[in-house]
This record gives C-alpha cells, sequence and structure tokens, in this order.
C-alpha cells in the first residue's frame, strides 16, 4: 500500500482520501488499546488512513490508561481524525488473573495525554463494555475484521472464551506485545529498576493470563514485540522532521507529545510499539517473519512481593481467588508447545516506517468530519 502511497503529496492524499472513500474496499478494523503514549498515534493511524474503515475502539483499565480517563481521551483523539464517530467502549478494570500492573507515574501520563489537550466532545461510551462491542461489531460485519491489539490482551480474551464463534470473523490478530531474542523492557531505570523479569514485555506482563489464553486460541495471530519494534527508535532527529512536516491537527498533537517527551527521546528508549503494529495494518510487508506456536510463562506462587499492586480486587472478575505469580518470569513468551502457529514479525523497514506517519498524521480531515 504505502509504495505507491508514500509518494504523495498532501493535496494528492487528500484527493486520495476521497477517491478511496467512495470506490475502495476498505479493510474493516477494529482497534484495542490501553491508551498508552504510544498508543494514541497508533489510534490516529487507523482513524486516518483512507483503506482503513475503523468500526470501533475498545479498552479497558487493565494497561497503562483508568476507564474513566479513556473514555473521554478516545473520542477527543478521534475528533482529530478522518474517523470522529465511530463506537468506543470500555472493560475490565484489573487484569484476569495477577496483581500485577504499570508504574502509577506512567498511567497518569496516559490518563493525561502527557498534558496535550485535544478537542472536547459531547460523544459517550456505547452501553456495552469492551468484549459486547466486539461481538456486535463483527456480527455486524459481512466480511472479515481485522483486530489491533496495542495494549493488555484482556478484551480479546474475555472475548474468545464468551464468544468463539466469532473467530471465523476475523482474518487477523496484530497484536504489539511480547519478544523472543530481544531484552525485555520490565525493568526501566526510576521506575522498576531492580526488578527481577529480564525477558518479559509490558503489554503481556500486564495480564500474562489473558496472553497465553490469545496464543492457544485458532486466531492468525501477527506479533509485532519487541524484536520487530527496537528496530524502529525514535530519535531527536526523527522528532525534528516530524515538526518539520506537521500541517494537521492530528499531526500538531503527536509534535507537541514528541515535544513534551524529548526526554524519553533523549534516553534512547523511546520506540515505535504500538504505532509499529497499526502500520503493519495497513502495511503488511512491514512485518516479515516466522511462524511458529507461542505460549506465555505464568507459574503460580503462594504469596505476592513488592511487584504486586495490592489495590486489586482478592477475586478475579470470574469471581475465582486472584493469585500471585512469580514476577521473574510471568509474562515471558516462549517459542515452543502444541499451540497454533503465529507469525512472528522478525525484520521491518524502519525508514518506511517513519515515513509513513508522518504521510498518514497529515492527510487532511474531510469536511464533515467535525468534533461535536
Amino acid at each position: 500500500m504505502f509504495q505507491g502511497f508514500s509518494r504523495l503529496s498532501n493535496a494528492s492524499l487528500v484527493m486520495a482520501f476521497s477517491i478511496f472513500c467512495v470506490s475502495a474496499s476498505a479493510e474493516k478494523v477494529i482497534y484495542d488499546t490501553d491508551m498508552g503514549i504510544d498508543d494514541w498515534s497508533a489510534m490516529l493511524v487507523v482513524a486516518n488512513h483512507p483503506e482503513i474503515e475503523l468500526l470501533g475502539v475498545t479498552s479497558n483499565g487493565v494497561g497503562e490508561g483508568h476507564c474513566a480517563d479513556n473514555m473521554l481521551n478516545i473520542p477527543g483523539l478521534l475528533a482529530l481524525s478522518n474517523s470522529p464517530d465511530v463506537p468506543f467502549a470500555c472493560g475490565d478494570d484489573f487484569p484476569m488473573d495477577g496483581y500485577y500492573a504499570f508504574p502509577a507515574p506512567w498511567r497518569q501520563q496516559a490518563d493525561t495525554l502527557s498534558g496535550v489537550p485535544v478537542p472536547k466532545t459531547n460523544r459517550k461510551p456505547a452501553e456495552i463494555d469492551s468484549v459486547e462491542l466486539i461481538h456486535q461489531l463483527l456480527s455486524q460485519q459481512n466480511e472479515k475484521v481485522v483486530l489491533l491489539s496495542a495494549g493488555s490482551l484482556t478484551n480479546i480474551a474475555q472475548w474468545l472464551q464468551k464468544y468463539p464463534q466469532d473467530i471465523p470473523k476475523v482474518s487477523r490478530l496484530v497484536m504489539m506485545g511480547g519478544g523472543f531474542d530481544a531484552p525485555g523492557n520490565i525493568i526501566v531505570p526510576g521506575f522498576t529498576g531492580d526488578h527481577p523479569n529480564k525477558k518479559a514485555e509490558w503489554n503481556i506482563y500486564v495480564d500474562a493470563v489473558a496472553a497465553d489464553i490469545v496464543f492457544a486460541s485458532d486466531l492468525a495471530v501477527e506479533v509485532v514485540g519487541l524484536d520487530l519494534t527496537n528496530q524502529v527508535m525514535v530519535t531527536p532527529e526523527y522528532a525534528k522532521q516530524f515538526k518539520s512536516q506537521v500541517k494537521t491537527q492530528a499531526a500538531e498533537f503527536w509534535d507537541k507529545v514528541l515535544d513534551d517527551n524529548d526526554w524519553f527521546i533523549e534516553s534512547e528508549e523511546y520506540y515505535f510499539w504500538d504505532v509499529l503494529a497499526a502500520l503493519v495494518v495497513v502495511e503488511p510487508e512491514l512485518c516479515q517473519g516466522e511462524m511458529q506456536s507461542v505460549w506465555v510463562e505464568h507459574t503460580k506462587v503462594p504469596a505476592g512481593d513488592k511487584w504486586v499492586d495490592t489495590s486489586m480486587p482478592d477475586v478475579t472478575e470470574a469471581g475465582l481467588p486472584r493469585s500471585h505469580y512469580d514476577p521473574a518470569t510471568f509474562g515471558i513468551t516462549r517459542i515452543g508447545g502444541d499451540n497454533p502457529k503465529v507469525k512472528i514479525c522478525r525484520q521491518t523497514q524502519p525508514q518506511r516506517a517513519f515515513d509513513a506517519l508522518i504521510e498518514i498524521l497529515n492527510i487532511e480531515k474531510q469536511s464533515g468530519n467535525n468534533a461535536i
């Protein structure tokens, strides 16, 4: 898609958007997000791209953002895009099992959109939760739908358990999570510097039980893990290039987020995580990989330690006692076992991904797509 798309001028992009809206069969996508920092640009990618029909946005309170704030921030972000009116919903506040959570300062950043304002809207979330919204949206489609997961797999796992008959409606699940040969990212100096887990990735770590359910399913899964995202590091030079090409409200929003996180970029720890998964949805060639079976470690232990979130209820949403797990191994993705094979993305095209984000976020909004 992007090989021709990337050579268009901004004026041509507007025309291309109109043409695609009228004559092309768009890829239908449901976006499941925890509303962390990289999820915002990922949402703008699938909400703005001329070859994507965003059907809905689902979230929960398991990842970085809390439900109440997510339900305000999602419509605000959508108002910046070419898909301002899609339905959105939230799910559970806690993981399917376990007591692990993102650091509180990260969650505050997610809840406040890094202090960058978005349009105020009067849009309300759906009166059903995320699992029901996924099922409803799939039931309404005659064509297969792509699921994009950019957070914990809690909603996806719960949907699989409740509505396994929906699986044939899904063409692929593109997920950002996990890692195999790359180091994990649980250990972050200043936040979790002495954490014992050296291999897990955050989206899997916060609900490894849900992730293991997904990998055991019959979904066609594509894993955009740390092996791939570590190839696309956001540098000060890229941030400067992005700033020089800002033309739309969506791009202006993301430029301000980059400005607010210049310290993060300077640390050389900021990569294209969730946004790379979104780009894989619209350009599958950005994921070159292999088919392997994957399972997720989640070994129970008798009691918790300093890393547990003691504010979580001791009973899960399923009505079972919440279990403690070994923090040193919880959430590590392993190759092997008898699960259906998934595609593990191993190689990408960093410059192509960088250019694509600039182009997509700078597609002009269409008349009539105004925030309400």
